[in-house]
């Protein structure tokens, strides 16, 4: 029986803006089970992002509540991780010291060290240990990232667009990376992209967000067997069906790749 990881429930957002008011999401409510992929997708500015950061508890609701493994979330916590669209690594540290960096100070040393090089070699960085972030290129320093990630051994990992300033090739491979992680840890992840087809690629289920104030248009459960071909009709009869559904063909155009 599954059991649920995450609920949204009946999240609003408002924020301030030279002292007026700005109505981001209105009324979300979602529940995500332990060990699903779901992808958020919506047009700019609809509070995506944002929603992403409530349930990571670095944003407050205006209304509504977020919980997380049966508690309310009031702050972030060790067991909830979020990787960004930049790596964000510390430029002083090594890619060891970098993915060491949140471990407890109080871990056995040589726990420690394992732990690293266990997951240097699942994003496949092996022999990099004591490079510099400097020294990577954009694909290598978010393996980082999710190695950095993973390595605290969180029960929920979210995504904030983290692969759309790869480019195309390394944005596939990563995707692929990420996919193959995931079967490994059995973590529930919540992605946001822009990229209608990387949601269909990579998730159980797609929220399609409406634009600002964001509300759910629709949940789209794909059910698709895995590994997924891009090429495919049933691959292109989901990406089609989103964006016709949800977006005028101007939209889908201008914000999301076809």
């Amino acid at each position: 029986m599954s059991k649920e990881a995450v609920i949204v429930d009946h999240v609003s957002k408002d924020f301030i803006i030279n002292k007026e008011p700005l109505h981001v999401l209105e009324d979300i409510s979602l529940t995500v089970e332990e060990g699903e992929f779901v992808s958020i997708v919506g047009a700019s500015g609809c509070g995506k992002s944002t929603l992403l950061r409530i349930i990571a508890g670095l944003e407050t609701a205006t209304e509504g509540k977020v919980v997380f493994q049966g508690k309310e979330v009031t702050e972030p916590s060790d067991h909830c991780k979020m990787i960004f669209q930049e790596a964000r690594l510390l430029a002083w540290m090594n890619i060891e010291k970098n993915i060491g960096f949140g471990l407890s100070r109080n871990m056995d040393k040589q726990e420690k060290a394992e732990r690293i090089q266990e997951y240097i070699e699942l994003v496949g960085l092996q022999g990099f240990e004591h490079a510099h972030p400097k020294q990577l290129s954009g694909g290598m320093q978010q393996r980082v990232s999710i190695a950095r990630t993973l390595v605290a051994s969180p029960d929920l990992i979210l995504l904030d667009e983290p692969f759309g300033a790869l480019d195309a090739l390394t944005k596939i491979h990563m995707q692929q990376e990420v996919l193959r992680i995931r079967e490994r840890e059995k973590k529930t992840m919540i992605l946001v992209t822009h990229d209608i087809e990387e949601a269909v690629y990579l998730s159980d289920r797609i929220v399609v967000l409406s634009e600002r104030p964001g509300e759910i248009r629709e949940i789209v459960k794909v059910e698709l067997g895995r590994p997924r071909d891009r090429g495919s009709s049933d691959f292109g009869y989901y990406k089609n069906m989103i964006l016709k559904r949800f977006f005028t063909k101007e939209e889908a155009k201008e914000e999301y790749v076809i």
